[in-house]
């Protein structure tokens, strides 16, 4: 693709967000101490240097008013499109804000992400001046500390582009797939990829609980490892669960569809 320099570029965060999760439903909204599970990951959003506006991108169904309600009390925009499609949703949701070059992708589901590490992943984005950065390529980072981010051209070239079922429903697929897109990914320090820091099962959120609870907002992902060591019995609740479940599942339904299309 063709170079384009991003270092002086705006960053605009897209946070994506539904009630309509099938483990554990209104998992977004779940509070502890009384604050939202995605008000609190707002809040740490924005405590990132380099991200200069964030969107909540929900869909249109009506279960999903509560978020868009949630959004207009802490003052950040929000956007609704596709539930499926969720490629789509994130390129209508970029059309809005032409001014911003440079978009962060984040999921609801991670109420303790890193604002360092957002820093960290779009600095090296911009230092190799690159089409798509992550954290996620080679996974060292624990789960629930997942960010991704891409040009304009890039979500604008793979939303036209992408075919797969898999790919409208995980944003970035297609970037990672093609070649023609340049990308790095950072790495964490140490391999904690084993560690679970995201709410999908009720598990998941007793383990968010217990680190929230125990802990400032300002502390950094290596606090919540630091408490999960000292308390083995917290960190094993929920370390049968399988990592990147949805995706498994998406992939999955690709080759069901492509056999089915040979057949016919």
């Amino acid at each position: 693709m063709e170079k384009v320099d991003q270092s002086k570029g705006k960053v605009m965060c897209i946070l994506q967000a539904r009630m309509g999760s099938r483990r554990l439903p209104g998992k977004v909204l779940l509070r502890v101490q009384g604050v939202p599970l995605l008000e609190r990951e707002v809040k740490r959003i924005k405590r990132a240097k380099t991200v200069d506006k964030i969107v909540i991108a929900t869909t249109t169904n009506k279960e999903d008013d509560a978020i868009e309600n949630l959004a207009k009390r802490i003052g950040v925009d929000c956007f609704r499109g596709s539930e499926k499609d969720v490629l789509d949703r994130y390129y209508q949701c970029a059309l809005l804000y032409p001014g911003f070059s440079s978009i962060v992708r984040v999921t609801g589901d991670c109420p303790l992400i890193d604002p360092l590490v957002i820093d960290q992943v779009i600095s090296l984005f911009r230092r190799r001046h690159l089409d798509y950065a992550s954290n996620i390529q080679k996974e060292t980072f624990p789960d629930g500390m997942d960010i991704e981010v891409f040009t304009r051209k890039a979500l604008a070239e793979a939303a036209i582009a992408a075919r797969l079922p898999s790919e409208k429903e995980h944003v970035t697929l297609y970037m990672r797939r093609k070649r023609k897109f340049k990308k790095a990914n950072l790495a964490a320090e140490y391999d904690f990829s084993h560690i679970r820091l995201t709410v999908d099962q009720k598990e998941d959120f007793e383990v968010i609980k217990f680190l929230i609870e125990r802990s400032r907002l300002q502390d950094g992902y290596r606090k919540y490892i630091s408490l999960l060591i000292k308390h083995p019995e917290i960190m094993k609740k929920n370390m049968r669960i399988m990592r990147n479940e949805g995706l498994k599942k998406s992939l999955k339904k690709d080759r069901v569809m492509a056999r089915n299309n040979v057949k016919t």
